[in-house]
């Protein structure tokens, strides 16, 4: 049974499965006086005993009009089937409805593009999850949108950065901030990751920059607690992390030469404690927030890589 909490007036936080890392797994409820919003279903569990809480509080499962998804990374939507019945109206940046719409073949060759790992990650419990959504369902929007559910209003705004899909929404009623995975993933590690090649820390930065400015009294990631107001002190350390990441790497690459990226990454943990270990183990994915970071460094011509001995060198 999941834990449930009510962090503002309306607005619940659903808690299923506890990943290796700490990193919680978790889907928000938001009650409208007409309608009710579910924002990302992680786990079919999670919809079920979504779908009792809102039989029990009195309210009918067919009042559950929207799915909003924070972006399309299959641990953000595996649970999908458990509202079958309802058909929410799904909402997602458009951007991300391929991964929806086809599913694993889109997910493995966008998301994580490891062909190596295509037999293991099939296997995996997490896709074994997953079905193709009918894009019917599906209400893709570009830029920002809002979601009347009688008294309370959904903002979605697009802002990319942990993915090119990645959206912030805003509870207006409830006065909550869901930010998605552009906190931080594992307890008190702050490190941003991005799980596939289309993450952007510039755009990362700005809407962290723009939080310090958002009036709210909760702040709601999907993998940790929330942080209820003042929110200052926690996204200070966001930016702070943000900021310094990029140098901190460029300077243990000039002071070690040659590195390969798993020695870069070991000196990084045993330097600032962080892990760079990843949600997605068993699928092989790459693209934690060291690789992105070198990747800009490369393209700013500081850093090369050198393919034949996987090695990033300093230019």
């Amino acid at each position: 049974m999941s834990r449930i909490i009510e962090w503002s007036q309306g607005v619940y936080r659903f808690i299923d499965d506890v990943g290796k890392g700490g990193e919680e797994y978790a889907s928000y409820l938001v009650l409208g006086d007409d309608q009710i919003a579910l924002i990302d279903i992680p786990t079919r569990s999670l919809g079920k005993d979504i779908i009792s809480y809102v039989k029990k509080i009195g309210r009918d499962p067919s009042a559950i009009k929207y799915l909003v998804l924070t972006h399309s990374h299959p641990d953000h939507w595996a649970g999908i089937d458990s509202l079958a019945k309802i058909k929410p109206e799904i909402w997602i940046h458009e951007a991300g409805i391929k991964a929806l719409t086809e599913g694993q073949k889109y997910i493995l060759q966008t998301q994580f593009h490891q062909a190596s790992r295509f037999s293991l990650a099939m296997k995996s419990s997490l896709f074994s999850k997953i079905s193709k959504i009918d894009e019917k369902f599906i209400h893709p929007f570009s830029s920002s949108e809002t979601l009347e559910l009688g008294g309370e209003s959904l903002i979605l705004q697009h802002t990319g950065g942990h993915s090119a899909d990645s959206i912030l929404i805003q509870a207006y009623r409830g006065q909550c901030t869901f930010i998605g995975d552009e906190g931080n993933i594992y307890p008190d590690q702050p490190a941003a990751f991005y799980l596939d090649a289309t993450g952007d820390s510039k755009k990362r930065l700005k809407l962290l920059e723009l939080l310090k400015n958002v009036r709210t009294e909760v702040i709601c990631p999907s993998h940790q607690s929330p942080v209820p107001k003042p929110t200052d002190m926690y996204i200070h350390n966001l930016i702070f992390e943000h900021n310094h990441t990029k140098d901190t790497l460029y300077d243990l690459l000039l002071s070690v030469g040659q590195s390969k990226v798993h020695y870069l990454s070991e000196e990084y943990q045993n330097t600032l404690g962080i892990s760079w270990k990843t949600p997605f183990d068993e699928l092989g994915v790459a693209e934690t927030t060291v690789t992105v970071f070198m990747n800009e460094l490369k393209k700013e011509g500081k850093v090369d890589y050198e393919s034949h001995n996987e090695r990033w060198k300093v230019v």
